[in-house]
């Protein structure tokens, strides 16, 4: 794509770069957050994209079991 040397593409292919990147921090970050010192910084980084994508899984569930309690006005802790 790069050696097309087609600007268009360049830019497109950059700007998609950079919009991954940032889905990417912003997904590490929510996850740092809400492992709540379980998962520093380095090891999310480290992470692969499956490891990342089983951790989110975890989190969706255990938001909607609390949700679920919380409903019935049992008291979680997230």
């Amino acid at each position: 794509m790069i050696g097309s040397r087609n600007i268009e593409i360049i830019n497109s292919v950059i700007l998609s770069f950079t919009h991954q990147n940032e889905v990417l921090i912003n997904q590490l970050n929510q996850m740092i957050y809400y492992f709540r010192g379980g998962l520093c910084r380095d090891d999310a980084w480290a992470l692969s994209y499956l490891e990342r994508e089983i951790m989110i899984t975890f989190l969706n569930e255990r938001f909607k079991e609390a949700g679920d309690l919380i409903k019935k006005n049992i008291p979680v802790f997230i």
